[in-house]
C-alpha cells in the first residue's frame, strides 16, 4: 500500500489533525522500521526505543509550528531541536540524548531516498553539525520548561516521574513543602503551584528498551509516546 506523505497538509487539524497525526506517525514510522535506513541503524543502536525521535520531530513541527514533514525546512528543524525537544522532553541520563541525532539523520536519509524529500541535504548537513552539542543542550537546566523541570525534580529527588502514582507522590510531598513555606511567608523558587494538573500534561520522555521488548513493537510504542492530550492548536 502507498503511503501518501502528503495527507497532513490536506486535513483541517482543529477537526482532523489529533487522530490523523497519530495514524501519521504509525504509518511513517512503520516504513522507517522497515527500511534500508531504519535497520541499519537498528543494527548499530540495538538499545534503544527507535522511533522516539523521529515521532517527537513530527509532533512537534506539526502540533506546535503547523509544519509538516514535506515542508519541514532547516529552520524548522532547528526550532525544534534546539528549543523545543530541551524545553519539552525529559531524559532519564544525559546518555539517552546521545542516539536522538543518529536516529534523525537515519530518518531523513530514509526520508530523502524514499521520498525525495527536497530539503533533506541541507536538514542532514545541519543534524551533523547539531550533533556534538545536542546532549549538553539538553541537559542544560536553563533551557527547561516548566513541566520538564518538575519532571527532572521529581526523578532527581528519587521518584519514577512516568509512575502515576510515584508522580503523585511527589505532587504531594511538594505541595506540602510549599505550603509550608509560604506560611512561614517564604517564596520557593521553581515551578509555579499548577501540580493539581501536573498528571495531565503528559512530559514527554526519552528512554531505553528493556531486552523483552521487541524492535517493531517498540517502534510503534515510540510513535504513540508522541501523542499529548494537550495539543497546542495549529497557527
Amino acid at each position: 500500500m502507498t503511503f501518501d506523505i502528503n495527507q497532513l497538509d490536506k486535513i483541517d487539524y482543529d477537526t482532523e489533525g489529533e487522530e490523523a497525526l497519530a495514524a501519521y506517525q504509525d504509518a511513517l514510522l512503520e516504513r522507517f522500521y522497515q527500511s534500508a535506513e531504519g535497520q541499519s541503524f537498528i543494527e548499530t543502536h540495538p538499545d534503544i526505543e527507535m522511533g522516539f525521535w523521529a515521532a517527537q520531530l513530527m509532533y512537534y513541527g506539526y502540533a506546535y509550528e503547523g509544519i509538516t514533514i514535506p515542508r519541514m525546512t532547516v529552520g524548522d528543524v532547528e526550532i525544534i531541536v534546539t528549543s523545543l525537544f530541551p524545553r519539552k522532553i525529559s531524559l532519564f541520563s544525559a546518555e539517552d540524548a546521545e542516539d536522538a541525532i543518529p536516529e534523525l539523520i537515519a530518518f531523513w536519509e530514509f526520508l530523502k531516498r524514499e521520498y525525495k524529500q527536497s530539503n533533506a541535504d541541507r536538514i542532514l548537513k545541519y543534524l551533523h553539525q547539531i550533533g556534538p552539542t545536542f546532549k549538553e543542550m539538553m541537559m542544560d537546566t536553563s533551557n527547561f520548561g516548566m513541566a520538564k523541570s518538575f519532571f527532572m525534580m521529581g526523578q532527581s529527588a528519587g521518584y519514577d516521574m512516568t509512575n502515576e502514582a510515584d508522580s503523585q507522590r511527589f505532587i504531594a510531598e511538594y505541595n506540602a513543602g510549599l505550603l509550608g513555606q509560604e506560611s512561614r511567608g517564604l517564596s520557593l523558587s521553581g515551578p509555579d503551584r499548577f501540580f493539581g494538573s501536573f498528571g495531565d500534561q503528559q512530559q514527554g520522555s526519552a528512554k531505553r528498551r528493556g531486552s523483552s521488548h521487541t524492535k517493531k513493537k517498540n517502534a510503534r510504542k515510540a510513535a504513540k509516546a508522541s501523542r499529548k492530550k494537550n495539543r497546542k492548536k495549529r497557527k
